[in-house]
């Protein structure tokens, strides 16, 4: 009786994963497959942390999600594009291959782009996260993770799935982020401060997007305004331990740009 009360809450589990899929697939978006719905909501928020550059613990939700759902393949995914540690990368894409058979063909999509990244490190097209739009056309995260990937390999293509991103949604804060940095990379820095400032008027309680106009004041030589932004910055999030320093170092250079 156990092992066929276990088998029906499988299926069960089964169709709502599939309902759900139907439902992101009509929408156009990536479905986010699990059999969790609590995993999901941290997936969320770990993605929503992450691209926005604020200072929570988005590990703690990659853990609980995972401890939810060990066989999640769009959190060892994510996790396997946006850590900064490529070990860490490079065991979670394993994880993602080794379940991939459990996921809609769009999520399959993504673990065989980010194969072919791991093989290719030089490749700078996107080809397979950019025939994934037209499959998802609708996915403003999507648009933000090519626009992630390109920034510094080809901020032009870069710039493409960006502005795609942010039509699909003005007020997408990370979104106007990485496009800005796309555009400092593309040398359109007019443009890349109307991306910050955007940033700015969506998300003007997260410390992050003062920091990142911040960094382009300093490029363009305007190191007064740098400063009031990074104070800013530092005021609204204390976690970003390195602005103090950074604080330091913009005064010195005001002090001597007046003494000369």
């Amino acid at each position: 009786m156990r092992t066929i009360l276990l088998a029906f809450t499988i299926l069960i589990a089964s169709c709502n994963n599939d309902n759900m899929n139907k439902k992101e697939i009509q929408l156009g978006t990536v479905p986010i497959t699990t059999s969790s719905e609590e995993a999901k909501n941290h997936f969320e928020k770990a993605r929503f942390l992450v691209q926005n550059g604020i200072q929570g613990n988005p590990t703690e939700h990659y853990e609980k999600a995972i401890e939810l759902d060990s066989t999640f393949v769009r959190m060892y995914n994510f996790i396997s594009i946006y850590s900064p540690d490529d070990s860490i990368k490079r065991s979670n894409h394993k994880l993602a291959k080794k379940y991939m058979h459990l996921v809609s063909k769009e999520e399959q999509i993504m673990v065989e782009a980010s194969e072919y990244r791991f093989k290719t490190p030089d490749d700078n097209t996107e080809e397979k996260l950019f025939d994934l739009t037209k499959m998802c056309p609708s996915d403003k995260y999507l648009y933000h993770t090519i626009c992630f990937l390109l920034f510094r390999k080809n901020p032009k293509l870069a710039i493409g799935a960006g502005e795609n991103a942010i039509k699909l949604d003005k007020d997408y804060g990370s979104g106007y982020n990485i496009l800005g940095y796309a555009y400092i990379n593309n040398n359109e820095l007019a443009k890349a401060e109307n991306a910050f400032d955007n940033f700015i008027r969506c998300e003007p309680k997260n410390g992050n997007p003062y920091d990142s106009k911040a960094d382009l004041m300093l490029q363009l030589g305007k190191y007064k305004e740098a400063l009031a932004l990074k104070q800013k910055a530092y005021e609204l999030d204390s976690s970003f331990d390195w602005i103090p320093e950074e604080i330091v170092d913009i005064k010195a250079k005001i002090d001597s740009l007046e003494n000369e």
